[in-house]
């Protein structure tokens, strides 16, 4: 058999592991190191078994992802977190759908902070899911419009997917954070679009509430809420201006998180060592989906299953296709490799192509952060359904996966969108200048 060959049917002892309920890590680490050892040998396999992930997992860029969990973590044992779903809850409770909308406004004011889209999944699925229940909310979509808005992490500064992406293709990650600003706000507002179209189509999902809520207590509710613009300030206006740079925020803005929950009166050795075991959990987690898709991606990569399609793209003359063909490539991707695999696997691959055809990196990169979003919902991996599904125990991954869908569809749009008008992307990174 051809290496390619072998890759397709790596892929489909991948997809048949995960169907029988393996671990998604250990199902990428054993069909990985399978493929290897088929490829290359046994010893290379063994080899390459102990040296990959302690080699990825031990490199200086991924350090700040255990320290943006723990920020998001000690706002959420410390209660923050619960502040801004109430505040979102009380300026948005009254409208269709409301629990939902609050949920995905607390997720973007989360992922403001966090910049890690599985932390802010398991942060507000802990704190949203239950006030859901409580009102008889659809299971499925209460879970799904938390995997959702749990995404806004990669798009909204600080994100960890633009920074991967800012260190494979030399670009500014400054210019990256400005570029997700726009569309960030633009994803938050088509999730609550969805939400309000689906529950006016079909009040049943979303009963309504009779709770009343003061314009005191709206207003009360936004002083309340103040540390989280405070830490993203700091974290993203830091870079903005070159103080720290994006890997040193993870420490900085985790060092903030505790430092205001002092000041506030709200920190406890409990909660702290609380908001510590959630993170190294989550991070546990995280690493081990992680560790496993690289083991993968080197098998993917010796298979030349993925070279293969790419030489066809790099023919094509007309950038608007190139550009098109690529992310309709990150899709069947996004199905089976974590966000930072497929990028480490593609932008290599492709980088060489856009740069002959003159595409804005910058405008290519919100894109592909978009289609990594969308990756993380889709089956049969969709990291964020499965964070979703630990976090909440009362509901099927079936169902977490169709309550996913209308948020698809809003950012099948918001890609359409962003295609077609550059500069919804490209307008604030272009005031920078340089």
């Amino acid at each position: 058999m051809t290496p390619p060959v072998i890759g397709g049917l790596g892929l489909l002892a991948l997809f048949f592991l995960m169907a029988v309920r393996m671990p998604v890590g250990i199902s990428f680490l054993l069909v990985g190191c399978a493929g290897i050892g088929t490829l290359t040998g046994w010893d290379i396999a063994f080899s390459s078994l102990a040296r990959i992930p302690y080699t990825w997992a031990s490199a200086y860029v991924f350090s700040c992802v255990p320290l943006f969990i723990l920020m998001g973590m000690v706002f959420s044992k410390s209660g923050i977190a619960a502040d801004l779903y109430r505040a979102a809850y009380y300026w948005f409770g009254r409208l269709p759908g409301g629990l939902l909308l609050a949920s995905i406004a607390g997720c973007g004011g989360f992922a403001a902070v966090s910049g890690s889209s599985t932390a802010g999944a398991a942060a507000m699925g802990a704190i949203c899911y239950p006030e859901m229940r409580k009102y008889n909310y659809d299971r499925g979509l209460a879970a799904g419009a938390i995997a959702a808005g749990g995404t806004l992490g990669i798009m909204i500064p600080p994100s960890l997917g633009f920074i991967i992406y800012g260190i494979l293709t030399e670009q500014s990650i400054g210019k990256l954070f400005m570029a997700g600003v726009v569309p960030g706000i633009l994803e938050l507002l088509l999730f609550m679009a969805a939400i309000v179209i689906l529950v006016s189509m079909k009040p049943a999902l979303a009963p309504a509430s009779e709770f009343k809520i003061t314009w005191k207590q709206k207003i009360t509710s936004l002083v309340d809420v103040w540390p989280v613009l405070a830490v993203f300030l700091l974290i993203l206006g830091g870079i903005y201006v070159g103080v720290f740079t994006p890997i040193e925020a993870g420490g900085i803005g985790a060092a903030g998180s505790i430092i205001l929950t002092v000041f506030m009166r709200r920190f406890t050795w409990k909660t702290f060592i609380s908001a510590c075991q959630e993170t190294i959990h989550i991070t546990a987690m995280i690493f081990l989906l992680f560790m496993g898709a690289m083991v993968f991606n080197v098998f993917m990569t010796l298979s030349h299953l993925p070279q293969s399609i790419s030489v066809m793209f790099n023919s094509i003359g007309s950038p608007q296709l190139l550009v098109i063909f690529i992310l309709l490539l990150f899709f069947p991707l996004g199905c089976f490799l974590d966000v930072t695999s497929m990028l480490i696997l593609t932008l290599p691959l492709f980088l060489p192509s856009l740069q002959h055809a003159h595409i804005d990196l910058i405008w290519f990169g919100v894109l592909a952060v978009l289609c990594a979003e969308i990756a993380m919902l889709t089956p049969p991996v969709g990291m964020n359904v499965f964070v979703v599904k630990g976090v909440v125990r009362d509901v099927s991954l079936e169902k977490v996966f169709l309550g996913v869908v209308p948020f698809l569809v809003a950012d099948f749009i918001l890609l359409l969108l962003l295609y077609l008008v550059p500069q919804c992307s490209l307008f604030l990174p272009r005031l920078m200048g340089g």
